[in-house]
């Protein structure tokens, strides 16, 4: 049934690369950017505001260097698309916050008793 047009059929192969690639890249730059973080001292929602504004100037560059014939609505018309892109992400973080906060709730309790039972470590100041 792979010859079908069933939506729900056998995934192609270059799907299964795409997805695997995005999410190779996604973990090296979060890698990345938590390394930074760290050197640098900053937090989580001072580099999440660097980074929304980084993806916006991105996507302004990408439009003006492959659509063959730029134009300022054109630009306006992608950067809206970028808009309803940003929305779906969030409706999907949203509807993945109960979980997340679980685990999130996990860790905390993890973390806590790891420092409770090993004293050798000074507390932080």
């Amino acid at each position: 049934m792979s010859d079908s047009d069933d939506p729900f059929g056998e995934e192609p192969e270059d799907m299964k690369q795409f997805a695997d690639d995005l999410e190779r890249h996604s973990h090296e730059l979060h890698e990345r950017i938590c390394d930074y973080m760290n050197e640098e001292d900053i937090d989580e929602s001072y580099v999440a505001h660097l980074l929304l504004e980084s993806a916006i100037n991105l996507r302004m560059s990408a439009y003006g260097i492959y659509v063959e014939n730029p134009s300022v609505a054109g630009l306006k018309i992608d950067l809206d698309r970028m808009g309803r892109e940003l929305e779906e992400m969030l409706r999907a973080a949203k509807k993945g916050a109960e979980e997340y906060i679980r685990l999130v709730k996990e860790e905390r309790a993890r973390l806590e008793a790891e420092a409770e039972t090993s004293p050798d470590e000074e507390a932080p100041e």
